[in-house]
């Protein structure tokens, strides 16, 4: 039988109306609810309670405690898997970080939940228990990090929550890995960028990341916001600019050369949220792909640890 580490973080998946409970619980909850079904089933449980908080509050910092932790795990050789439960308003953010920053090819499913634990309607119950089939899985194996959400499989780069009901995650116009379903579990495709232990991103030695702002693009937009980061110390700035082509207004392009010129790198995604961004090589500024603001945040924030070059950054975000 496998052995499946959950690092657990709080969130919803853990929260009753009396507040947060130990992931414990809510596993002796399903054991005595759905006995016939108990994750105890599937594999050994191993528990590493690190955090007890709504992701709505998570900062970088708590980034680092659970990639630590997730990290701590895989290299564990009795440890074959790794279920890190999450509240959904940072899941995909937490989730595309462990994706860049975990070494290690066993499975890492990130799982969550968008109603509370012993309420009506509870989707985390399941949630949980399909985290663990696809962490026990064989073929999830070198899949990167996984989102699993109402009987889906997500891979972390791609998953965004677009509402509050129990479908709202969606991966945009790439498309789900695969399903869990009664019978099993599916694959219909694996990622193609890197990820894991392809990766070349390291979690930072002195325990901080370079700040990273998130600048939005609509009619009227001005430099105000961009120059305001940079005197706040932000040492990379993305744009949610026009669709299709991230494109900023006009009116913010004076300040958004300063900061390039200040060594401060500009990457333009589009904020219509899918969809690749044209690469243009010859005004300075980078693209990210199709990735959205939060994840363009969570990539460029590892990759301004080893280089500002418009040229290498390009490169990571045409590559991861």
């Amino acid at each position: 039988m496998s052995t499946i580490a959950i690092v657990a973080t709080g969130g919803t998946i853990a929260n009753t109306l009396d507040g947060r409970v130990p992931v414990e619980d809510v596993l002796a909850h399903i054991r005595r609810e759905h006995p016939t079904t108990t994750i105890e089933q599937l594999a050994e449980v191993s528990v590493r309670d690190v955090l007890r908080e709504g992701a709505e509050t998570f900062t970088p910092r708590e980034w680092l405690i659970i990639a630590s932790a997730v990290n701590d795990a895989a290299q564990d050789p009795h440890v074959d898997g790794i279920v890190v439960t999450h509240g959904t308003y940072t899941t995909e953010e937490t989730a595309y970080f462990l994706h860049l920053t975990a070494r290690t090819d066993k499975p890492v499913v990130v799982t969550c939940s968008q109603r509370k634990h012993r309420s009506i309607g509870n989707d985390g119950d399941k949630n949980l228990y399909d985290a663990f089939r696809v962490a026990t899985d064989p073929r999830a194996a070198g899949q990167g990090v996984t989102v699993v959400i109402n009987d889906e499989i997500h891979c972390a780069r791609d998953v965004t929550k677009t509402n509050q009901r129990p479908g709202g995650f969606q991966s945009r116009s790439v498309g789900l890995l695969g399903g869990v379903e009664a019978d099993g579990v599916s694959w219909y495709r694996s990622p193609r960028r890197r990820h894991t232990a392809a990766s070349e991103f390291r979690l930072p030695t002195d325990g901080t990341l370079p700040r990273v702002d998130i600048v939005a693009t609509y009619a009227g937009a001005d430099g105000a916001a961009v120059d305001a980061f940079v005197v706040a110390g932000a040492r990379g700035i993305v744009v949610n600019g026009f669709s299709f082509s991230g494109k900023p207004h006009q009116d913010q392009l004076p300040a958004l050369r300063r900061a390039v010129d200040a060594d401060v790198p500009v990457v333009l995604v589009n904020r219509g949220g899918d969809g690749r961004v044209p690469v243009e090589s010859t005004d300075g500024f980078v693209r990210g792909d199709n990735l959205t603001a939060q994840k363009a945040r969570v990539l460029l924030s590892l990759a301004l640890q080893t280089t500002t070059s418009q040229q290498e950054l390009q490169r990571i975000f045409d590559e991861y």
